[in-house]
């Protein structure tokens, strides 16, 4: 990252210079006697320096009671490879680039024997976070856990078992307290296999220690009023590399990240990293998810010009590509436009190479693709992507493509393909592209389609962006790849019968109350097809929900209209009005804090959303298939607290609302039929 401010440098021989302190906006940094102090206007943490194999001594939020001392414990330790000494010491003021927003960053590069590490602590403006980059060179790697065999011992069983050799770990903090708290969250991608997207397990820690899998932890000191988190910018469980089998080691004692993300065999000189862990503070769970959702925003950088968008692609009718031309996509943009789409994708097949995902049986590419499988295909598009660009450029639509990176040999031909994008993106100016087929197998995987990523929006000056494909292989999850676009959630289709719209709702629900919804593609679709694909008696089936509740339901995230415009019937065309309505507040819809309120959608439930911002929000409250006419939602407003609410759209009562909390945080609303929806702006009154 380029560094615009002259740094300050420390080695062994001259650590008296960081006694200055180094400022970015609001974050400071700088090592005092042994102490290293990294700040911002929200928190700060303290570690005790020990010749650079720093442990942390205390975490405090500035503007809450919240403050946690913790009992020594290194923040690094790698089995058999004891700490040698420190080699560099190094604060950055690092000004933004296209992939991070402004922020200051602590470097600290240690050698444990033959194994050298260098971690990268960023603080950011006005977040309660510091997250940790953690990098190794080695030829060889020891992380402390094996795998070995139970002997036989008369019962009859077989299974395998992580041994602890020696106290190792990528990430630690120990307690100073015996009575803790934790949750661990396990998310799932892979969304054509999984449609139950969160796994929550809590407990209190005991003496020994349990492994717990999951992306993100909760800690909640049960006799103090503070709480912290721990995320995990990894991949999930099931596609992380070199996985040990758990993300946490959880006692009395404290929390352990083990090692994942290094294969055994180093790269000689050459850096390798793991997962960044991010660590943030507030004096309850509900302060936790916020400071959470604030890291995952503010570490990025969200323009609204790129990731806002009512996006539309015509795979979802299932007609694969064999309707693909330059006839079909014009006739599709036609009526886009009268829907107020802002966004087109032609998913697979307007390339020359066709996939295996083909309607014609010639088609068989996935693996492995050249340049010229990348041009438009010349039977289908005749004239290239001319007049494609032109219709849309006139009615203001963006458009975008569908890529599969070639994963043959661990994406050994990353460079080409970052070129084939670039080129594309030079000649046709179309900034948006889905990227699918992906499989991450290997290190070597990881590392080349990072790169391949990275190419693409530095020599496009970040102008494209990717809608990266969750649904099904060995991908990223929902953090590892935050700073290259946002993450297409699912595929659904009436042809097979599996798409419930109360389960799309509640799986951005349980998503929101974690991750960002804005940075996901929430699907809707064309509820009048298939309708014999559902029992007749099928409460739940698409064809019971009004259009515009389904649009509703897409609306927290990036609304993916999953289908062919040119096979909505004319009463479909009703949906343009909501979609404009939509448009208009929708990145500042998108601009505040988005959780879940009310039940967890059940096709049953009073749910929704709430958007939260300085001053005031948006409500979208959805009464599903209920018999109840109003509901007390709890809310994250304050108790007792008077708002205004203004109708935006939808079905609830009154352009104007005053509404009072209750003490325990709820508001009352109403909506007059099942299966309706508004959406509220609201601000308080003092």
């Amino acid at each position: 990252m380029k560094t615009l401010l002259l740094s300050v440098v420390c080695t062994l021989i001259g650590l008296n210079l960081c006694n200055a302190k180094t400022r970015l906006k609001d974050c400071e940094a700088y090592l005092k006697n042994d102490t290293l102090v990294i700040r911002n206007s929200q928190v700060e943490q303290k570690w005790l320096w020990n010749k650079g194999n720093i442990e942390l001594l205390s975490f405090k939020n500035e503007n809450t009671s919240s403050a946690l001392s913790w009992k020594k414990e290194n923040l690094f330790a790698l089995g058999g490879s004891g700490f040698t000494k420190n080699v560099a010491f190094e604060i950055d003021r690092n000004r933004g680039d296209i992939f991070l927003p402004d922020h200051l960053a602590v470097y600290i590069e240690n050698q444990h024997g033959n194994v050298f590490s260098k971690r990268i602590l960023r603080i950011f403006p006005d977040v309660a976070t510091i997250s940790c980059d953690y990098y190794l060179k080695y030829e060889h790697l020891k992380t402390g856990f094996e795998e070995e065999q139970h002997k036989a011992d008369g019962t009859e069983k077989h299974q395998k078992k992580h041994k602890k050799l020696q106290k190792s770990h990528a990430f630690a903090v120990g307690f100073d307290s015996k009575h803790w708290q934790i949750k661990t969250v396990n998310f799932k991608d892979a969304t054509d296999i999984h449609d139950n997207l969160v796994y929550e397990t809590t407990s209190i820690p005991y003496r020994s220690s349990e492994k717990r899998q999951g992306n993100l932890l909760i800690g909640e000191d049960l006799v103090g009023q503070s709480c912290f988190f721990l995320l995990k910018e990894a991949p999930n469980t099931a596609s992380q590399i070199a996985y040990p089998g758990f993300d946490f080691e959880v006692s009395q004692g404290g929390v352990r990240v083990p090692f994942s993300g290094f294969p055994l065999q180093g790269r000689g000189d050459e850096w390798i990293k793991g997962y960044t862990i991010t660590m943030g503070l507030a004096e309850n769970q509900a302060g936790c998810l916020l400071a959470l959702r604030q890291y995952l925003k503010a570490s990025i950088n969200y323009d609204p010009k790129q990731y806002e968008m009512v996006m539309m692609n015509t795979w979802g009718d299932r007609g694969q590509d064999g309707k693909i031309s330059e006839a079909f996509i014009l006739r599709e943009l036609e009526e886009a436009e009268a829907l107020g789409i802002s966004h087109f994708q032609i998913d697979d097949g307007w390339q020359q190479g066709l996939s295996a995902n083909s309607v014609h049986r010639s088609g068989r590419l996935w693996d492995a693709w050249t340049p010229e499988n990348w041009m438009p295909n010349k039977e289908r598009f005749p004239n290239g992507l001319t007049k494609v660009i032109k219709s849309a450029k006139k009615k203001g639509i963006r458009l975008g493509l569908w890529f599969h990176p070639s994963n043959e040999n661990d994406y050994a031909t990353w460079e080409t393909d970052a070129e084939i994008l670039i080129n594309l993106n030079k000649e046709t100016g179309i900034d948006y592209f889905k990227i699918d087929g992906v499989e991450i197998p290997t290190k070597e995987a990881a590392i080349n389609l990072e790169r391949f990523f990275e190419k693409v929006k530095k020599e496009t000056n970040g102008d494209v962006f990717f809608n990266l494909d969750l649904t099904a292989g060995t991908r990223g999850g929902y953090f590892s790849y935050r700073p290259y676009g946002n993450l297409f959630l699912e595929n659904r289709y009436t042809d097979w019968g599996n798409y419930y719209p109360f389960r799309t709702l509640r799986n951005v629900w349980t998503l929101a109350l974690y991750f960002p919804p804005e940075l996901l593609q929430v699907e809707f679709l064309n509820k009048w097809r298939n309708a014999g694909k559902y029992p007749a008696d099928d409460l739940f089936a698409p064809g019971n929900y009004d259009f515009n509740y389904l649009f509703a339901i897409a609306m927290v995230g990036q609304p993916l209209a999953w289908f062919e415009a040119t096979g909505l019937p004319a009463e479909a065309g009703s949906v343009a009005e909501t979609i404009s309505k939509y448009r208009e507040v929708q990145a500042d819809f998108h601009s505040g804090s988005i959780l879940p309120i009310g039940d967890e959608p059940s096709g049953r439930s009073w749910t929704g959303f709430q958007s939260i911002t300085e001053d005031g929000g948006y409500f979208l409250i959805f009464r599903e298939n209920s018999s109840r006419s109003a509901a007390e939602i709890q809310t994250y407003l304050p108790a007792e607290q008077q708002v205004s609410l203004h109708k935006i759209m939808g079905d609830g009562s009154g352009e104007e609302l005053i509404l009072k909390v209750t003490s325990d945080q709820r508001l009352r609303f109403q909506l007059p039929a099942e299966n309706t929806f508004v959406l509220y702006r609201y601000t308080k009154v003092d």
